[in-house]
């Protein structure tokens, strides 16, 4: 009986191992130029600029979340920021309406919704969101508002802002495909309440969370 215990979990390390290796994003892309093969997609991904300040990020971060999550890029939805959403006492936006008009647009099961806003954004109990997602909806919205270094008075910085919407967007993705918060630090789907805590979050999954994600056949990996 000791033995096949150690043996299954021998076995179980071995497949969570192969997993995290193949799940990189830089793995992935290098094993594809090898192959010359992609695997089948079968869900689409459209991103949403809900405003001009957030369209020059739209191709750009469709092209790197489908490439990192093995999803079919999609376009053509044209939405704005619902009026009903704004608070005016608070100066934001409530999140959770958003989503709810974003999941109209889907027309589809195997469709997902990432919309992109420079307004601030808010959800009850919280002061400001920098992402918010909702799983049942399969939709997400993420706000660049505070993101910015010049909102802090410092120099424009637009590859820091790039990548600090790519984090806080692959993580919000994560919550569409069912992920939900985990306290690995080494891990995508960390909590980041601080702007510190986003720019150390890895850009890479924990063993748990790919399991989560492989498992139910959620990602293509």
């Amino acid at each position: 009986m000791d033995i096949l215990f150690w043996q299954v979990l021998a076995v179980t390390l071995l497949i969570i191992l192969c997993l995290s290796w193949k799940f990189r994003p830089d793995i992935a892309v290098r094993n594809q130029k090898r192959s010359g093969e992609r695997p089948e997609m079968h869900e689409k991904l459209y991103i949403v600029p809900l405003d001009e300040g957030t369209r020059r990020f739209s191709e750009w971060l469709s092209a790197e979340l489908c490439r990192r999550f093995y999803l079919k890029p999609q376009s053509g939805i044209v939405a704005r920021l619902p009026e009903e959403a704004f608070n005016p006492k608070q100066n934001q936006y409530y999140a959770t309406p958003i989503l709810s008009k974003l999941e109209l647009l889907k027309g589809s099961e195997f469709e997902m919704i990432l919309a992109t806003t420079e307004e601030d954004l808010f959800i009850p109990n919280k002061n400001f969101v920098m992402g918010q997602a909702n799983s049942a909806s399969r939709s997400a919205i993420v706000s660049i508002f505070r993101i910015k270094p010049e909102f802090y008075g410092l120099p424009e910085d637009e590859k820091l802002l790039k990548s600090r919407l790519l984090n806080i967007a692959a993580h919000e993705v994560g919550h569409i495909l069912g992920l939900r918060d985990c306290k690995n630090l080494d891990c995508q789907m960390m909590i980041a309440e601080t702007l510190s805590e986003l720019d150390n979050r890895p850009e890479t999954f924990c063993s748990e969370c790919i399991l989560n994600l492989t498992l139910p056949a959620k990602v293509k990996i």
